[in-house]
């Protein structure tokens, strides 16, 4: 890569719903994509200066969220959320030119494409086989190089960069499939968008009503939370971290004293993941 060139991380390879997000992002500064063949090598690339930025999908509004991104934000690496896009998402199934329907043996794609698609595949494919593939357009490359009477559920777009054939434009079971993404850089960016979303992940300890008084927090400053979800702290089971979205910025002098004094009080651990505007 030259010096001085803007890239971007994205999960690649091409012809996934994350380069076409990329694309979008890139539509407001001049910027080189690069391809990355897993979510946490993406936030590597960042974290190592290979990167300035990286996409990733965060969350769908079928499945829910991407636990891995919230996991490695939460751990190894000391990131920051600069914005978000919503992308739409249509699953197709992709086949080789002449594969018919009643044919196929095995679907393939990321595992979250497959569970938007459970119903579709349940109903018309119900003795295919599913795979799993790091993203919807690799799982394309694997159907376009096998002889087998395969079909992945992939981006339209994806048939004609690998030489397959739509099968079925809208396999998705849900039509307003969407998905969050999010951009992440190093160091957290000031937001001054005129609705601002802040992030962060925090801890409390085990006793009855400790998440209700950080909550409490929240309410008492009519503050609107728009996410909280918990995910497995990877010590015991039974405990949990949280993670929790609430419009605000972190420029504003309520929220600061919000962040780094009331909450500090009440919880184990608090981490600020960043501020952007809302989508």
């Amino acid at each position: 890569m030259e010096r001085g060139v803007y890239c971007l991380g994205y999960l690649g390879p091409r012809g996934t719903f994350s380069e076409v997000a990329a694309h979008r992002y890139c539509e407001r500064k001049k910027c080189e994509l690069v391809e990355y063949s897993s979510l946490e090598d993406i936030l590597r690339g960042v974290a190592s200066g290979m990167l300035e930025e990286g996409i990733v999908p965060v969350e769908n509004s079928t499945e829910g969220s991407v636990g891995i991104v919230f996991d490695l934000l939460a751990g190894p690496y000391d990131l920051a959320v600069r914005g978000e896009l919503l992308v739409p998402v249509v699953h197709s199934l992709l086949v080789r030119p002449g594969v018919a329907l009643r044919e196929i043996e095995k679907v393939l794609s990321h595992p979250q494409a497959l569970a938007q698609c459970r119903g579709f595949l349940h109903k018309e494919l119900p003795a295919a086989k599913w795979q799993e593939c790091s993203s919807t357009a690799a799982a394309a490359v694997l159907v376009a190089g096998s002889k087998q009477p395969w079909a992945a559920l992939a981006p339209a777009a994806a048939a004609d960069v690998y030489g397959l054939e739509v099968l079925i434009q809208e396999a998705n079971d849900c039509p307003d499939n969407m998905t969050r993404f999010w951009v992440i850089g190093r160091e957290q960016l000031p937001c001054t968008a005129e609705v601002c979303k802040t992030s962060l992940v925090f801890s409390v300890c085990d006793r009855p009503g400790a998440l209700y008084l950080v909550l409490r927090e929240f309410a008492l400053r009519d503050i609107n939370l728009t996410r909280i979800e918990s995910r497995p702290a990877k010590r015991r089971l039974g405990e949990y971290i949280f993670f929790l979205d609430f419009i605000g910025s972190t420029i504003d002098p309520a929220i600061q004293n919000l962040l780094l004094s009331d909450l500090k009080e009440i919880t184990t651990g608090l981490k600020v993941l960043g501020s952007w505007g809302q989508a």
